[in-house]
């Protein structure tokens, strides 16, 4: 709607620390504001890092607003202000907005939570109240279970959609992280947990054959990570690589052949969606809308934990280029005819604005 006033959006979250829901936020707070809309953020704890880059960035709003009565009743007092709320999922938010919604613009609730029973507290009567309920993934909406009467949108998560890797720059990618020039590379990049099946990747990978077995290249940290650095030693000799956290992820996935989720839970998963921009066909757990994001033909799925099947398909994938060429343009083709940033932040302007217009609350207290 180019002639359309901007709305003045305050985001509300428990903290901005590291995490793909924290991630996705800022990416549509900057979009957003790219459009000519005021976003400012509300955080009832520290900023974390992310919330402290877009400090950076220029972004308005308050930190730590419940650590002192102060300091609270101003932000109340300022979130009055707004067309309409962006509550980010997190257990101590909503537990307060139920209270606070008679006094408060429309809100929508961001929903990124994959896990079955992590429903925070009082979930239930905060979404009620809600203008709205924005899921990520298709999977999410018989996980929530709302009544009847409860607005449910489902909005994936979006990525950039780069130009995809010259033969130059793969070199380079691989030279800098230290990955063998001439090696199949399969990527993985997630927080290194016993829920992202890491283990399992090794454990596949050591299955196969010195000949089959891809070089593995496991970008982030984590508590599982010495342990997972024990097991690749064993397991799999010199044919892997823990590169930590990377500042840029962009080169994993400019030096990699094809890219492995070995989740057990997810929703939307941000790593899959990058990996598959870049021309990267994947080898995924069948988790979330892990097959929906696949059914075009952009990789394979797994039973997740399954450790055969996985080594099966990784065989598969690595011992065929011509198929992994073939699956990587129709993975890229999917982000971009669904999951790109541009389609995520239409969708989400869009019921944002509908929500500031019709106002009032989505159910029943």
């Amino acid at each position: 709607m180019p002639n359309s006033p901007p709305l003045k959006i305050a985001v509300l979250a428990s903290t901005l620390a590291v995490g793909g829901a924290e991630r996705q936020l800022a990416t549509l707070a900057r979009e957003l504001r790219e459009r000519g809309h005021d976003v400012a953020f509300y955080l009832l704890r520290e900023a974390g890092s992310i919330g402290e880059e877009l400090r950076g960035a220029g972004f308005a709003g308050e930190d730590r607003i419940g650590a002192r009565p102060g300091r609270w009743r101003r932000a109340l007092s300022e979130l009055r202000r707004f067309d309409l709320l962006a509550a980010l999922d997190h257990n101590n938010l909503l537990r307060l907005l139920p209270a606070l919604a008679p006094a408060l613009p429309p809100y929508v609730v961001l929903y990124h939570l994959p896990l079955p029973g992590t429903r925070p507290r009082g979930w239930l009567r905060a979404m009620r109240r809600a203008y709205a309920v924005v899921a990520v993934a298709e999977a999410q909406i018989a996980m929530l279970d709302l009544p009847a009467e409860c607005r449910i949108e489902v909005i994936p998560n979006g990525v950039d959609l780069p130009p995809p890797p010259s033969p130059p720059e793969r070199s380079r990618a691989r030279e800098a992280l230290g990955i063998p020039a001439e090696a199949t590379v399969a990527a993985t990049a997630c927080r290194l947990t016993s829920v992202k099946g890491v283990d399992v990747l090794v454990e596949a990978l050591a299955a196969l054959s010195e000949a089959e077995r891809p070089f593995a290249a496991v970008a982030g940290d984590g508590p599982e990570k010495p342990q997972l650095e024990a097991l690749a030693r064993e397991k799999l000799g010199a044919g892997y690589t823990f590169l930590g956290v990377l500042a840029e992820v962009a080169p994993l996935y400019q030096a990699a052949d094809f890219f492995v989720l070995p989740s057990y839970r997810e929703a939307t998963p941000m790593a899959l969606l990058e990996a598959m921009s870049y021309g990267l066909p994947a080898v995924a757990g069948d988790v979330g809308d892990v097959g929906v994001i696949l059914a075009g033909g952009g990789g394979v799925t797994f039973p997740p934990g399954e450790t055969g099947e996985l080594a099966a398909a990784v065989r598969t994938m690595a011992a065929s280029p011509a198929r992994r060429l073939e699956m990587g343009a129709l993975a890229r083709a999917t982000v971009a005819g669904r999951y790109t940033v541009q389609h995520m932040v239409e969708r989400y302007e869009a019921l944002f604005r509908e929500a500031a217009q019709e106002g009032g609350a989505g159910g029943a207290a």
